[in-house]
């Protein structure tokens, strides 16, 4: 019944027709007839609707608590999934706004304020559904948004197809995955994406600006992450972080997007979040945690090189610590040696930074250990390696920025762990042999030559913000000695 209705809607929206009432009455007896009608009813219930209204920000507003209301009985992931439609319709307003030079109307960023606020009120109650969750969607899913996406030709023609127009705040991988077939969970996670990313976009018209912009961005964004408590918008934003950029270039500048990418890695690395502490490890279902934990940590090594590229290297000093007191780098490296069987056969790495441990994982994968389980988290782990050795290989003769004592020993904690590497999987006795005849280098006059993990839990109160103090020591080769620069960032 759904599946001949999208394609007569779809027939009569082509023939110019803008009442669909029939269909109205039609499915408003089916969603009330119905316990917990499927997001696809609804949907469309909703769809013809909104498309028998003129399109503004009352008629997104009206669509948004039609949703509300059809959505009672709902679990709480449902509840989120089924605003997608009013998420998408924001974004479009916002994007038309900006495309004609109008100011944004303060009812706009009101309404975003409030599905966000909907939003968390969902996820207060013990609303906590990693991967799908909540039955799949049906094979009809990807016909239904063809339904939302009819009005916008141009906007279909640029993006290429209808899911881009549907989810635009959301990378090409998370399309796919909704593709492929997925449940109201995932979709729930990228309603909370997108509509976290348009918050903090709208941010940027504010009329505030610098510093106290950042730490604005920072706290609320601190807040929301906090609030949601939730591993699959997490993971989704993370796997966003590792795209060359991020899908905001429609509403922001080229300079705001990198504003933006830094206050994102600020929030997903120095703040250590209660949901993906340790325990949580064994109260998952799959392998949750640990995809979450990956990705985590090749964010982590992106960050540090954005840092390092915008020449702030305090920053990048500040994220190396953060993931050498988080919890997840030492989880990822028990579970692998604990779950594979590998006790016995490696040591373990001293992993002082992401790349290192992120060596070590490559070579287990090397081995025949199933890692990166994604082939994008597969083809990332490669391709940071591969840009270390090309870095190692040019760093001597590429002026850059200014260097300083802790992030020299960085790059070459780096390069011991990857040449330590070499023999990791070398039997127990050559291993002793080799380390007696000095094929294992050992660390630097002056270090401890241990090779036991080091890892601290940080802790972090998000209702009281925190001042991470910083010295960086800037050397310069035309001078005789360094200055000292005490730089303070906000989180």
């Amino acid at each position: 019944m759904l599946q001949e209705s999208i394609d007569h809607f779809l027939a009569e929206h082509s023939k110019g027709s803008t009442d669909f009432s029939v269909f109205g009455s039609i499915f408003l007896r089916l969603v009330q007839s119905m316990s917990d009608p499927p997001l696809e009813i609804t949907w469309f219930y909703s769809a013809t609707t909104f498309h028998s209204s003129v399109k503004s920000i009352a008629a997104v507003k009206d669509l948004f608590q039609l949703l509300v209301s059809c959505s009672n009985q709902y679990s709480g992931s449902k509840r989120v999934a089924v605003l997608a439609p009013v998420v998408s319709e924001l974004y479009y307003i916002v994007v038309d706004c900006l495309g004609k030079g109008l100011g944004l109307k303060g009812e706009v960023e009101g309404l975003v304020e409030v599905v966000v606020s909907y939003i968390l009120l969902c996820c207060s109650n013990n609303f906590e559904e990693w991967g799908n969750g909540s039955g799949n969607l049906t094979g009809g899913f990807v016909d239904l948004i063809r339904v939302w996406s009819v009005g916008r030709v141009g906007e279909r023609s640029e993006f290429g197809d209808d899911l881009r127009v549907f989810f635009p705040l959301v990378s090409g991988e998370v399309r796919s995955e909704v593709s492929a077939g997925c449940g109201a969970g995932y979709v729930a996670g990228i309603v909370m994406v997108e509509a976290f990313l348009l918050r903090l976009c709208l941010k940027f018209g504010s009329g505030v600006s610098g510093e106290e912009l950042q730490k604005d961005m920072q706290h609320w964004a601190v807040q929301t992450i906090t609030g949601f408590q939730n591993g699959c918008f997490f993971d989704m934003l993370l796997r966003m972080l590792l795209e060359p950029g991020l899908p905001v270039t429609t509403i922001l500048s080229s300079e705001n997007e990198v504003l933006l990418r830094q206050v994102l890695y600020d929030v997903v690395i120095l703040v250590d979040y209660s949901y993906l502490k340790a325990q949580m490890w064994t109260q998952l279902p799959g392998d949750c945690l640990k995809s979450v934990a990956l990705t985590w940590l090749l964010v982590v090594d992106n960050a540090v090189q954005f840092a390092r590229e915008i020449c702030d290297q305090t920053r990048a000093i500040s994220y190396i610590d953060a993931f050498s007191k988080s919890c997840l780098p030492n989880q990822l490296i028990k579970w692998f040696t604990n779950q594979t069987g590998l006790e016995d056969k490696i040591s373990l790495p001293n992993a002082s930074t992401p790349k290192a441990l992120i060596r070590w994982l490559q070579v287990l994968e090397e081995h025949g250990v199933r890692v990166f389980g994604h082939d994008i988290l597969k083809l990332q782990a490669k391709t940071v390696i591969s840009k270390s050795r090309v870095g190692n290989e040019i760093s001597d003769s590429k002026p850059g920025c200014l260097e300083n004592q802790k992030g020299q020993n960085i790059v070459d904690e780096d390069q011991e762990m990857a040449n330590w590497l070499d023999d990791a999987f070398a039997p127990a006795a050559c291993m002793g042999h080799a380390m007696s005849a000095g094929r294992i280098r050992k660390r630097k006059e002056g270090k401890a030559d241990d090779w036991e993990t080091r890892f601290k839990l940080a802790k972090f109160d998000y209702h009281q913000d925190s001042v991470v103090e910083a010295r960086l020591t800037c050397c310069d080769d035309n001078l005789d000695g360094g200055s000292d620069v005490k730089v303070q960032s906000m989180v």
